[in-house]
């Protein structure tokens, strides 16, 4: 039999003598013995270390674990029937320093690996000196009913093991529930030497309040936030491996199911960081891929968020899984690809490679709208911004549209297109994006390039940005270095300052551009007839109207019209083609010779 934990140092006589409490039996009636309480003290007395025992229903030792002083890790159960029923095994453990006290760690241990039992025995010069119990309650999931002190030689267990058995029959009853709880987290963020200041706020903190954001709204209920400071980044841990002993601790005692890092942490980090706490851990690009697999609505959508879990897996699949594998899926597996992850991974590449060419063909088929849009001169704009800035609340005040919108990250993943009629009834096209982010996941932007092409092909832009939002300069400067990334830095842009109507502490923030910024509220109406005449500005205000006699021997010229300009209408004579259309300034200059009359 194996004795697990810091067993190093120990003599052999030592290990004989833990290997020999596998021998030992409690009656089924019981769950302990006098003579299996003073093995315990006198051998964790001796050694100066906690010893934990587990026992099965039987009464069988199943597993003994050795620790330090003051701590001792648990195994995980072995062959526990259904995590949603307790495990059937009883833990017993001593505290060397005298106290049979039940800590908070002991108690979260009896909640996380639903033990039948949590005691402890005080122990002081290698004797026993009381023992308390904690059983789960059998009528709320999140409390335990405490016990104690007892003697080692008590006989009588009847009403604890009445109380396992009520509280596994409750247990059982609550199966529905326990399925749809809310995940608890731990937010983990890191501060390094190159880590800059906003505003006198530094990013990293500034990142974390998105990063609670972004946890909410993938379902989770934030229950600590930590912040390291480092002059770098451990390559095993992120954090020091000092730092994570602390989490382990704190998220055992604090019932956390999930730690969600504010980095991107590499496949090792991961597997590392999961084995050291015994709990989930995601990064801030498994976070967002989570809630856009929650959010995905179009075919499109779901099609784009599969790839960029499928990209952003690959590589996690070799190890992943150990911890999820016992404490069940939830956020970060969540999604059109959750059942695709296959440990081939040959599989895996031949689905990104399958995805990859439906989205091609998407991209032909938007290809073609776009060259139909063109030929029409219908000019498109695109809203672009920051998640949450109220682009999808702009489109449906100024279109009269009924686009989704909530007050919530990425509460718009898929593309809408809606018309926009100004003076004169000319129409735009407004295009509604999903919003950015700070640290934008590359699997995202590369999944969604047929989506933001819609930017890149956008005739103008109008960046809709958050006033009420403290930072939003910065959010700006995050919009502008994704457009450039995207290659559509150089478009003809307004910036919407949006939610102008909402109260802010202090003044608000004053946006210093060379663009045009123009106070706006989705919400009530005031500035967008403002934001109308500009936009047709930018786009109407170049064009001309001519009148054309084009020779039927220019079979060309026609042609070139429809596809760089409007035709309004068409007449033939005897020798040449009569046309009305509408060009920009710079396109007339190729047709000037066949220009007979030009109206502004």
């Amino acid at each position: 039999m194996n004795i697990s934990g810091s067993i190093e140092g120990l003599k052999s006589s030592m290990i004989s003598a833990l290997e020999a409490l596998y021998d030992m039996e409690i009656p089924q009636d019981r769950l302990w013995t006098e003579e299996l309480v003073n093995t315990l003290a006198h051998l964790s007395g001796t050694m100066n270390r906690e010893i934990a025992i587990y026992i099965d229903r039987k009464g069988r030792i199943t597993d003994v674990c050795v620790g330090d002083f003051k701590t001792v890790d648990l195994n995980e159960v072995e062959g526990r029937r259904n995590k949603m029923r307790l495990s059937g095994i009883r833990c017993i453990h001593t505290h060397p320093n005298g106290s049979g006290m039940l800590s908070a760690v002991d108690v979260s241990s009896l909640k996380l690996l639903k033990l039948d039992m949590m005691a402890a025995i005080g122990v002081s010069e290698q004797k026993p000196t009381e023992i308390y119990v904690a059983v789960p309650s059998p009528v709320s999931l999140e409390d335990v009913e405490y016990f104690g002190p007892y003697k080692p030689d008590k006989e009588d267990f009847s009403a604890l093991l009445e109380y396992i058995g009520e509280a596994d029959e409750f247990l059982r009853k609550q199966a529905d529930s326990l399925e749809n709880s809310i995940e608890r987290a731990i937010l983990v963020g890191l501060k390094t030497g190159e880590t800059r200041d906003i505003q006198g706020v530094s990013e990293a903190d500034i990142s974390m309040i998105e990063l609670k954001e972004l946890a909410q709204t993938a379902g989770a209920l934030v229950i600590h936030q930590i912040m390291q400071k480092r002059e770098g980044r451990d390559a095993a841990y992120l954090i020091g491996k000092g730092k994570v002993e602390e989490l382990r601790i704190l998220a055992q005692t604090m019932e956390a199911d999930i730690i969600i890092f504010d980095e991107d942490i590499s496949p090792s980090q991961q597997r590392n960081l999961e084995e050291a706490t015994g709990v989930k851990v995601i990064d801030r690009t498994g976070l967002i891929l989570d809630i856009f697999a929650q959010r995905a609505r179009s075919r499109e959508g779901k099609i784009q968020v599969e790839l960029a879990q499928l990209q952003y897996n690959l590589p996690r699949l070799g190890g992943q899984g150990s911890v999820l594998s016992r404490l069940g899926g939830g956020i970060g597996t969540r999604g059109p690809g959750e059942t695709k992850l296959e440990t081939d991974k040959r599989h895996i590449r031949r689905k990104i490679n399958a995805l990859k060419e439906q989205l091609e063909e998407i991209k032909r088929q938007r290809s073609i709208l776009r060259v139909e849009r063109k030929r029409n001169r219908v000019p498109v704009v695109s809203l672009v911004g920051y998640t949450n800035a109220g682009k999808s609340l702009l489109l449906n005040t100024l279109c009269g549209a009924n686009v989704y919108s909530e007050n919530k990250l990425f509460a718009t993943l898929d593309t809408t297109t809606r018309q926009l009629l100004v003076e004169d009834n000319d129409m735009i096209l407004v295009t509604d994006t999903v919003g950015f982010i700070r640290k934008l996941p590359h699997q995202l932007m590369d999944a969604f390039k047929s989506t933001l092409e819609e930017v890149v092909y956008s005739d103008a832009l109008v960046i809709v940005a958050d006033s009420s939002d403290p930072y939003v300069e910065d959010h700006i400067r995050i919009v502008d270095c994704i457009l450039a990334e995207l290659g559509a830095a150089q478009k003809p842009t307004i910036i919407a300052y949006n939610k102008i109507d909402k109260p802010v502490e202090g003044e608000r923030a004053k946006i210093i551009s060379d663009r045009k910024v123009i106070e706006i509220s989705a919400k009530t109406g005031q500035g967008l007839d403002e934001l109308k005449a500009a936009l047709k500005s930018i786009l109407f205000e170049s064009r001309v109207r001519v009148r054309l006699k084009i020779p039927f021997s220019e079979g060309w010229v026609l042609p070139w019209l429809y596809a760089n300009g409007k035709v309004l209408s068409v007449d033939y004579d005897e020798s040449a083609s009569l046309v009305e259309a509408e060009l920009d300034t710079a396109s007339s200059q190729k047709v000037k010779d066949f220009i007979v009359a030009e109206d502004p």
